[in-house]
């Protein structure tokens, strides 16, 4: 039996320290399941939209708690995805789609970047992004046809 042979160290690239910290952030939420990747999309709605926000500063002024399980983070989530999901697909208007993860992600957060143009913070975009990305799985997580 011949020896195994192991990849070559120097075959490794970590990413450039210059790399574009939303571009890394979406090569890992793209490799979310798709539960754990709505659960992300409903808490970061939640802090993006200021009138939430200023509820839950109210709360803890007054020395209340916010807790949430995960069920109701991925219902969050799935509100935001059927919120978004229709604006999402006319912009993409079937777009080719690269089989190479970085340009596959550039593509998805343009085309939510111009879906939200402003109206939500960099996580929501960098969410709406990823679940873009599998949409397959994120509408039948939700039911969205």
């Amino acid at each position: 039996m011949p020896d195994p042979t192991y990849a070559n160290p120097a075959d490794f690239d970590l990413p450039y320290l210059d790399a574009d910290q939303i571009a890394e952030a979406g090569l890992i939420l793209m490799g979310m399941d798709a539960e754990r990747l709505l659960a992300t999309l409903g808490l970061a709605g939640l802090t993006a939209d200021p009138g939430s926000a200023v509820l839950a500063v109210d709360l803890f002024r007054h020395d209340g708690e916010i807790r949430m399980s995960f069920a109701e983070a991925i219902a969050a989530g799935a509100r935001q995805w059927r919120r978004y999901r229709p604006a999402l697909a006319a912009e993409d208007g079937g777009r080719f789609r690269s089989g190479g993860p970085r340009e596959a992600w550039a593509s998805s957060y343009d085309v939510a970047g111009a879906v939200v143009a402003g109206a939500a913070g960099p996580t929501v975009t960098a969410c709406l992004a990823a679940c873009w990305f599998r949409h397959e799985e994120i509408d039948e997580v939700t039911g969205v046809r």
